[in-house]
């Protein structure tokens, strides 16, 4: 698909209280950005994020595969596989990063057969995303906050979140957007790292322990926010506990 047919796709799943062609459009992604959430939290990690995303796959190819080797491919793939895939599905990712997760879809998925929109905070990390992904699958990318979704109700047959819900601002908001924007029956998932691993990784990395100092995750805050009407609810640890992943049906 051309660019211009991309985002027709993605107005096609715009409230429809938002006009679409007065959003700031750079490099073809549409920017969304409600400054009621671009502070605090969010806002420190977005800057952080836009900072990393020029080298933030070279960090997990070489630097990251000698600290963990591929370990970290594996939990990827483990994480994919309790997505419920099917060809043609309408896909979203929020906070994509720069799309390695999508190197981890089963195998017997048609990628190109995919309708994946791909939402982050952060513009870097689209860029680098699309700079990727442009020749290898359709990519309709938007520029915003997981708190405020520009999404129409009931559009996605899958919805999930890979990193970084750990520091939303308002996670409580964002898992409501998820639920909201999801079909019903849709498998949802939401993932991150653990306490311990925080403690042990990013507080310690000169390039990142200035953003995570002082700072704490509770595992339990995450799963309260959770709608008690959800179906199928279930949380558990992967990669050696470094990681939890939630997930649940609408």
């Amino acid at each position: 698909m051309t660019e211009n047919q991309l985002n027709l796709k993605i107005k096609e799943k715009i409230k429809s209280d938002i006009d679409f062609e007065k959003l700031e459009n750079k490099d073809w992604i549409p920017i969304y950005l409600n400054k009621k959430y671009l502070s605090g939290d969010n806002e420190k990690y977005m800057k952080m994020y836009n900072k990393l995303s020029k080298w933030y796959d070279f960090w997990e190819k070489w630097i990251g595969f000698f600290i963990y080797g591929n370990s970290v491919a594996k939990m990827r793939t483990n994480l994919m596989e309790h997505l419920e895939w099917k060809n043609g599905a309408s896909v979203l990712y929020i906070s994509i990063g720069t799309g390695k997760d999508l190197n981890f879809i089963p195998k017997n998925i048609d990628l190109k057969s995919l309708d994946i929109t791909w939402a982050d905070i952060s513009f870097g990390m689209l860029k680098k995303c699309k700079s990727v992904w442009k020749n290898k699958t359709n990519l309709s990318l938007v520029n915003c906050c997981a708190e405020d979704l520009p999404f129409k109700d009931n559009t996605f047959d899958i919805v999930f979140h890979v990193w970084w819900i750990n520091f939303f601002s308002d996670k409580k908001l964002a898992i409501e957007e998820m639920l909201r924007v999801a079909r019903p029956w849709t498998k949802i998932m939401i993932a991150d790292e653990t306490a311990d691993f925080i403690e042990k990784q990013y507080k310690k990395s000169i390039f990142t322990k200035k953003y995570y100092e002082n700072r704490s995750f509770d595992l339990s805050e995450i799963e309260k926010y959770i709608p008690e009407n959800v179906k199928e609810k279930n949380t558990e640890l992967v990669w050696d506990k470094k990681f939890y992943c939630i997930t649940f049906k609408k």
